[in-house]
This record gives structure tokens, sequence and C-alpha cells, in this order.
């Protein structure tokens, strides 16, 4: 009897999983997702190269606009399904997605969607470790709330400065719990990103 419960498993893998893996992603969807996040990435390299304190605010209605033009494409979206697998428009198509929400000036939207995006990251959905970490740390500071994992920081006269962090000796602790480098690191990444400060030891792509 074990031999043959065995034989049925192995047929049940040959027969039945290929159509598992061959499942296809939604490529029109998967390409609309990824234009509207190279959209949003466009106008932020632009105030980015302007200096973002010291850009036109021409430019700054210009993010204002993407920003709501993609959050309200992504609710329509997200309308006909909670949320979207990376077995549906892939990790990229993911990753776009929660871009979009993180910039997003709906924070109503925002906090609905964070613990879908919780959920999807403990089902290894796609969404990872250091995205529910910036939305939950944006969540809260629209609270008025201190941030957990110190995501959230300004840029002012050439200077990183982090919003209020809570229990800011025990960052470093829950960002490794969500893969996520140490506080100094990020705020060197940061520098090097806004062109604050040169840090040759770290390689942006």
């Amino acid at each position: 009897m074990l031999k043959w419960n065995l034989k049925m498993r192995l047929l049940f893998l040959l027969y039945f999983l290929p159509c598992f893996v061959s499942a296809e992603i939604n490529l029109p969807l998967q390409a609309q997702l990824i234009e509207m996040a190279k959209q949003d990435q466009a106008v932020r390299k632009q105030l980015g190269d302007a200096g973002w304190d010291k850009a036109p605010k021409e430019l700054h209605a210009k993010l204002s606009s993407v920003d709501h033009q993609n959050t309200e494409k992504l609710k329509a979206i997200l309308s006909k399904r909670q949320w979207l697998t990376h077995a549906e428009v892939g990790n990229e198509g993911v990753g776009a997605a929660f871009l979009i929400i993180q910039h997003s000036s709906d924070t109503e939207f925002q906090e609905r969607m964070l613990p879908i995006l919780k959920r999807a990251y403990l089902n290894n959905e796609g969404v990872s470790g250091q995205e529910v970490a910036l939305l939950t740390d944006r969540v809260l500071i629209h609270r008025g709330q201190k941030q957990l994992y110190g995501t959230q920081a300004d840029i002012k006269n050439g200077k990183v400065t982090f919003m209020p962090i809570s229990e800011v000796d025990k960052v470093d602790e829950r960002r490794a719990e969500m893969n996520m480098p140490p506080l100094e690191f990020y705020k060197k990444i940061m520098e090097e990103m806004y062109g604050i400060k040169d840090h040759p030891e770290i390689e942006l792509n």
C-alpha cells in the first residue's frame, strides 16, 4: 500500500504540477503596472536632479498629479481583486504596485492596503519585508505616531533627518527581522541617492 500511494503521488505530480507551473502571467496588466512605476520614478528623478527642496513648484505639482493618477488606476485594478500575486503579474508587477501605494497621497488607501500587504509578505507572495516596513512607517507617521523601522526621513538643507523612531535603540533589531540593513547604512544610501554625500563603498544601480 505504501508503494502504491507513493506511485500515485508521483503520478499526481507528473500530470498536475505542470498545470500549476505553466500558469501564465497577465502580461498586459504587468506592463500597465510597470509603466505606472516608470512614470513614478521618472518624475522623482527630475525632482532629485533639481534638488527636492529647490525644485520649481511646477515639478512638485507634476509629482502630485502622477501620484494621484497612479493611485486611481491602481484602485480600479484592485476593485476586481484584493491584491496581486507574483503568479499573476510577476515580482516586478507586484513591486510596481507597491511603489504606487507607498507614494500615494491617499492615506486611507494606504491604511487599508497595509494588512493585505502584510499577509502577502507572510505568505511569500512577492511582497518583501522592506516594503512592509516602508508602508508601516508611512502609515504610523500619518497617524502622528513614531515609526518602527526608520524608513521615513526628510531631506532639508543637504541633510538626512529621520522622523521620530520608537525605541530607537532597538530599530536595527526590527530592521534585521525584515531583512533590512542597519539604520546607519540606510542613511548612507540616502545620502548617496540624493547626492548629499559620496560613499564610494555604496553602488546604486
